[in-house]
């Protein structure tokens, strides 16, 4: 039996949110005419109690609220850990309980919203996040601008591990309890530097990546850490750097070797400068990348950092120590590139970009700058240390990277293929993404012979094909097949049409 509700009804849109720990749970309260509400949310343990206070200020008759799973109950600020949506306004967030050793636990939550002498009730149930599997996809290199991560959850894309340079290639994780982390830490591996292990007091590595706004000769790069630096700084030595060279195509490997060119060290407490003995020089776009072994301080936090190339380009930044550092998301979840082989991708997000909607994590690769015919491997963990699980799950996944072309199939490629006068449709096989728009053209090569152009998409098979009236001729007649891919010819056959019997 369902009862209808009266519009100025003060309840819950839904009597049951399910939500993975470390997501965000919306929590839609209609409250119709009354302008304000207090949401409470508690544990029925008693571990949890917070009680929220929120102003329908655009008098739509709803608010929603956002808990944010992964910071509520053991930030300092309550506070952090709720929202309202645009339009409505938060006045108050006390918690009335203990702080947590960590983001809110798993299990069921009794909410309670009170408005004026109104009260209902629901029930919030936050279950396990999960890493689950991987899958790569690509997306033709027109349907996505540069920095357009978010937009592909929407965007058609088709399933292969083999994708031509200048496609997009996707790959999509299923990942759940990863919204808070995403949402409010700044990724740790996009700092200026990056400890592979930020644990306070652990031996590890220091990834510093430069990059340059003007061309400058690298003879010297000046790393200088703030209040808090690496143990035993003033020692180091050349025997400590692991990777020293330029990036010329923002993939995070090292191109251009500057490692031979170390003429001396200069180090002090808080500060360490390589001299280079080199004529190489850095473009603008382009990055200097320095891996080094270093002993982190023995305290957790977030410290400034200062990098100088040269005597002209210089960052300022900054480096995380403890949980809130590991991993080049953060809390624990690390998301790379790696190239198979001896090729080390020193930088593991400088060709990716990821967002994440509907419990999967979409990481978008810039294949621009991948080397043709190697295999890269993306992968996304979710280390035991982390905040939102005690064992260590992972999905990984790998694309292989090809080069634009196109191949006839029919006719027969043969070298020169032999077709007759009249209809003939062209069939062709190629590396492109499907939906590309490509031009196929087929043209005599006598003077002032015939030029025929069709415009067609590749198919979801990676096929294409186009349909000429090939003319006849008393001679036997050359003519060339070509398939053009955004003004450049990526594959073409020569053949004969038979002469007009």
């Amino acid at each position: 039996m369902v009862t209808a509700q009266d519009a100025d009804d003060l309840q819950f849109e839904s009597a049951v949110t399910t939500e993975q720990r470390g997501d965000l749970a919306r929590l839609s309260m209609q409250v119709g005419d009354r302008d304000r509400v207090t949401l409470m949310v508690r544990a029925p343990d008693g571990n949890y109690d917070a009680r929220i206070r929120a102003v329908d200020a655009n008098d739509d008759g709803h608010v929603t609220v956002t808990l944010d799973t992964f910071q509520a109950g053991w930030t300092a600020d309550e506070s952090a850990a709720y929202a309202v949506e645009s339009g409505d306004r938060l006045t108050s967030v006390r918690r009335r309980t203990d702080r947590l050793a960590g983001p809110l636990p798993t299990g069921r939550y009794n909410l309670v919203a009170v408005a004026g002498g109104d009260s209902t009730s629901a029930s919030l149930v936050v279950n396990p996040g999960r890493i689950g599997s991987a899958t790569a996809a690509t997306v033709p290199r027109d349907r996505l601008e540069p920095g357009a991560a978010s937009a592909v959850p929407g965007t058609p894309r088709f399933e292969t591990g083999r994708v031509a340079t200048g496609d997009h290639a996707v790959v999509a994780v299923n990942a759940s309890g990863l919204g808070g982390v995403l949402s409010s830490t700044q990724p740790p591996g996009e700092n200026l530097v990056y400890p592979t292990d930020s644990t306070p007091g652990a031996s590890t590595t220091h990834t510093v990546s430069v990059d340059a706004d003007r061309t400058v000769t690298p003879d010297s790069i000046t790393v200088e850490y703030g209040d808090t630096a690496p143990q035993s700084l003033e020692r180091f030595d050349a025997e400590r750097v692991r990777h020293l060279g330029v990036d010329r195509d923002g993939d995070g490997i090292v191109e251009t070797d500057l490692r031979p060119a170390i003429a001396g060290v200069d180090a002090t407490e808080r500060s360490l400068t390589l001299r280079l003995d080199t004529e190489a020089t850095m473009a603008a776009n382009e990055t200097l990348l320095l891996r080094y072994r270093a002993t982190n301080p023995g305290e957790a936090g977030t410290y400034g950092v200062r990098a100088t190339v040269g005597e002209t380009v210089e960052t300022d930044g900054r480096v995380v120590y403890g949980m809130a550092g590991r991993g080049t998301l953060g809390y624990g979840i690390d998301l790379g590139l790696a190239a198979d082989g001896d090729r080390t991708v020193v930088d593991p997000l400088a060709a990716v970009e990821y967002h994440y909607d509907g419990d999967r994590l979409y990481a978008l690769v810039n294949t621009t700058g991948l080397t043709a015919g190697e295999r890269y491997t993306v992968g996304l963990i979710r280390w035991g240390a982390s905040p939102l699980g005690t064992e260590t799950r992972a999905a990984a996944t790998s694309v292989t990277i090809t080069e634009r072309r196109a191949t006839l199939v029919d006719p027969a490629p043969e070298d020169p293929f032999v077709v007759a006068s009249g209809e003939r449709t062209v069939r062709v096989e190629t590396t492109l993404a499907p939906t590309t728009e490509v031009v196929v053209e087929v043209s005599g090569s006598a003077p002032n012979s015939f030029l025929f152009r069709q415009s067609t998409r590749v198919d979801a098979d990676r096929r294409l094909s186009a349909t000429f009236d090939l003319p006849a001729a008393e001679t036997r007649q050359s003519i060339t097949v070509r398939i053009v891919d955004d003004g450049r010819v990526v594959g073409q056959a020569r053949g004969e049409v038979r002469a007009n019997s």
